[in-house]
This record gives C-alpha cells, structure tokens and sequence, in this order.
C-alpha cells in the first residue's frame, strides 16, 4: 500500500513539473542604433520593434498589438508587450533631482501603485534616479516599470521600461541595452556673438539629401504644402539669416529650363555656375529688403528641383555666407 501510495505521489509531482510554465525567453532577433535628426538622444533598439514620436518623446513597442494595450490595458485586442519611452524637456525652473523624484513616488503611491525601490544611476555621465514600481488594472493584468530621471544641462530626462505580466524579467535587457549605448546631446560652445554661425558644423540627414550645417542653427521641417514634397529650414539666432531647402517636382526639365521658368521671380543683381554633389548648379543673386542678401541655388536630379536659399544679414556678410557656402557645398542629394 504504501509502494503505491507513493507511486502516485511521484506521478502527480512529475505531473505537476511537467504542466509547469516555461519562463519566457525574449524575442529579439538584433538590435539597431536609434539616430533622428530631430531627436537628440541616441541609443540601441530591438529590430523591428514598433515606433511612435510624439514631439520630444519617443517610444518603441514589441508589437502593434502590444501598442493598442498600453493605450488601452484592458482593452481585449490588446497583447501583452514591453514599451520603452525616453523623453526630455527644457526645465524653466531647477530643483535638485531629488525634489523632483519625490514628487513622482508621491503621485505614483496616490495613484495606486506599489513602489519597490528607488535607486541612484546615471544616464551617460549625468546623475540619475531610478524607481521600480508596480500596478494592477485587473486580475489579468499588471504593470511593471523601471523610470529613471536625470538633468543635465537645463534639461529633464526620463527614460521609461514598462511591460505587462510575464513580459517584464526577460525584456529588462531592452533597458539594459539602452544605459549602455546612450548618447545623450553634448552643449553647443557659443560663439562670441551667438548669431554668428559656428565654426563646428553638425549633420542632417534623410531620405533626400545630406547636409552639414552650423551647430548653433537648429534644423526644421516646416510641412510641405501644394508641389513640394519636403522643405528643410536651418534657423540661427538671427530670424533674418537662414537656409531653406525644398524638393518638387522637375516635371522632366533641365535646371536650364527650371531657372528660365524662375528667374522672373527675383530683382537678379548677378548669376552663377557651380557643382552640387558633382551635379550642375546655377545661381542667382538678388535682395529682397534692405541690408537683406540671398543667394538661390537650383539643381535637378531623378527629375526632382532641389532649390537652396541663402538668406543673411548684408552688413554680416563676410560672417554668414562662408558658413552657409560650406553647408551648400556638404549637400549629397539622394
């Protein structure tokens, strides 16, 4: 009897092991190095995961399913998944970073959720302080996060992990990854007049050209309306002194036939021939209000007008066109 009695004891045991749930293992295929010419912080990404920009905050997503769930916790479509968030914003106002942390844990507490620790940690070289906390919407659902503040340089950083139920251990090195590849952006050194383009230059790139640009002017794009298909501005301290850049179509003419069409338009005071990436350039020099210079580049390539603008203070002439002339000759247009 007791043979038996125990024969059945081992059986349900292994039963037991062997109904178990397997821990969850993370599915990340690689991994890519995250870089937007709008955003300025860097750092590495799963492959594939989904990717939402609102403004200065950005977020990625194991799944579009994953997505709807943290918009909706209960809702039923939804899948669980991992988000990571990173986000900055200028501060009017600074506290110590302790303050702000405070404050959060208190909000978080009076919201429901359960608070596990709070750390220091750094982002890049800048102190930070980590919370891991927790919350429950349902009894099938829970939430996990591990969000981390840091200032630097007038600017509040928060990096956020989140994920839903088992999702949680296996994607931390999503987290992980990101601590260790974070670039976070490095001060401008201002001129001694800060309206005068800087001698660093830094790059702007998409889908339709390169372009190196005077790291205190701040890049923009500005939505294109009627023919055009993408404007780019490249703004200084100066409202008046700038370039902007946009694409439409060539309709099949020559950049001859493009300037014929144009010319015009512009009071031209002088003309010019030059080489944009190894491509013909004309360009026409004119005024459009007083003590204001511009320069109008036109080039045509896989039947696309690529028009560049230069406008600047005249009497600072010597100090802007150079600058703006190295950033028209950086142009690689795709």
């Amino acid at each position: 009897m007791n043979q038996r009695l125990l024969s059945i004891f081992t059986l349900g045991v292994l039963l037991l092991i062997g109904c178990s749930k397997k821990p969850m293992t993370a599915n990340i295929t690689g991994w890519e190095h995250f870089q937007d010419p709008y955003f300025k912080v860097q750092f590495t990404i799963p492959q594939g995961w989904q990717k939402v920009t609102e403004g200065t905050k950005v977020s990625f997503y194991t799944s579009q399913d994953a997505l709807q769930k943290f918009y909706d916790p209960t809702a039923q479509e939804g899948q669980d998944g991992a988000q990571l968030s990173v986000k900055y914003e200028k501060l009017d106002t600074l506290k110590p970073l302790e303050t702000y942390m405070n404050n959060l844990k208190t909000d978080l507490t009076a919201s429901g959720y359960t608070v596990q620790s709070v750390e220091p940690s750094k982002i890049e070289d800048a102190p930070a302080s980590r919370i891991t906390y927790s919350g429950r919407f349902d009894e099938k659902n829970k939430i996990s996060v591990i969000r981390t503040l840091a200032i630097k340089d007038s600017m509040m950083y928060t990096v956020s992990y989140e994920a839903f139920n088992d999702f949680f251990e296996p994607y931390k090195v999503v987290v992980d990854s990101f601590f260790a590849s974070v670039e976070l952006p490095k001060p401008k050194a201002a001129p001694v007049n800060p309206a005068i383009p800087s001698a660093e230059f830094e790059t702007f790139s998409n889908s339709f050209l390169d372009i190196s640009y005077p790291n205190n002017f701040e890049p923009s794009s500005p939505p294109p309306s009627g023919e055009v298909q993408f404007m780019l501005q490249i703004q200084g301290y100066r409202q008046d002194s700038n370039i902007l850049i946009d694409v439409r179509p060539a309709k099949k003419l020559t950049v001859d036939k493009v300037v014929e069409q144009n010319e015009k338009m512009f009071k031209v005071t002088s003309r010019g021939e030059t080489k944009i990436d190894g491509l013909k350039a004309i360009y026409l020099n004119y005024s459009p209000a007083r003590e204001i210079g511009r320069r109008v580049y036109f080039v045509v390539k896989n039947d696309k007008v690529y028009r560049i603008i230069l406008t600047y203070y005249q009497p600072a002439r010597k100090d802007f066109l150079p600058a703006f002339e190295k950033a028209v000759a950086s142009i690689r247009i795709k």
